[in-house]
Order: structure tokens, then C-alpha cells, then sequence
């Protein structure tokens, strides 16, 4: 014996099914349940939908942003203190990236100038070379003495 059964009536099996598996809080429930649009399983609708939709029963009344909090002398002063810091802040970081790439500039050109002073210093050992200087006294005819130096000076 085979029983007919309408698509309808699965969905809605399967649908109880999954309602009984969810949990039951306020950020679940179906828009149809809270409006009371569902005819099928009304009496297990937790109790608070029932306390928030039940007749004679008033909802409390929305709490309203209090712009005089804000319009406060105290709270602009702590606005306006809180930007100066941050602005004291943001100067600062900027002030020493400036400072680190100069740094780095700097350190370049020491560098650079310690390898010109070791190439000077290099030429210089090598112009101060005995055989250098004979080479150029001879050019301009100046000849070396045969004879040894004398001391002069007392012992």
C-alpha cells in the first residue's frame, strides 16, 4: 500500500526537523515566526517570542542616542587633546625618518671620503719612496754624497 504524499507536507517535516535542531535564541528566528506568520507549530515558540509579541504586553521603548553627551565641553576638550597628541606623534615619526635618511646620507659620504684618504695616503707612500726622491733629485741635477753623514751632537 503505497500512501501519497505532497511535497509540501516533506518540507515541512524536514523543516520542523531543522527547527528542532537550531538553537533557540533571537538571532535565529524566523522573520515569519516573530511576526507571527506561521500557522503550523505556534505553540512551540519560545517564551520569549511569546513575551515579546503576547497582547498587553508593552515593549520597552528604544533607547534613543544622547547627543548631549557629546555637545560636552569635557568631551571636546578630550577630542581636541587627543589630536594634539597625535598630531606631536605623527610630527615625530616623520621628524626622525628625515633624521635616519640624512644619517644614512652622511655615513655615504664618510665612506666615500675614507677611500679617497686611503688612495691619497697610498700616493703619498709611494711619492715618499726613497728610490722616487734620487729619481727626482737627479732630474734636477742634485746628486747623492758619498760620503756618510756626520752627527753633531753631544753623546
Amino acid at each position: 500500500m503505497e500512501q501519497q504524499v505532497s511535497f509540501e507536507h516533506v518540507l515541512s517535516m524536514m523543516k520542523g526537523a531543522l527547527l528542532k535542531l537550531r538553537p533557540r535564541s533571537s538571532a535565529f528566528i524566523d522573520i515569519r515566526e516573530k511576526y507571527g506568520l506561521l500557522r503550523k507549530n505556534a505553540h512551540k515558540w519560545s517564551s520569549w517570542h511569546r513575551a515579546k509579541t503576547a497582547p498587553g504586553i508593552k515593549r520597552p521603548a528604544r533607547k534613543h542616542f544622547n547627543f548631549g553627551s557629546i555637545l560636552r565641553l569635557r568631551t571636546f576638550a578630550f577630542i581636541i587633546a587627543g589630536t594634539v597628541l597625535l598630531v606631536v606623534y605623527i610630527n615625530n615619526l616623520l621628524t626622525i625618518n628625515s633624521l635616519s635618511r640624512e644619517n644614512e646620507r652622511l655615513r655615504e659620504r664618510i665612506g666615500v671620503n675614507k677611500s679617497i684618504n686611503a688612495a691619497f695616503e697610498l700616493e703619498l707612500q709611494e711619492l715618499a719612496a726613497i728610490h722616487n726622491i734620487s729619481e727626482k733629485a737627479e732630474k734636477m741635477g742634485l746628486r747623492a754624497k758619498m760620503t756618510p753623514a756626520v752627527n753633531i751632537g753631544t753623546k
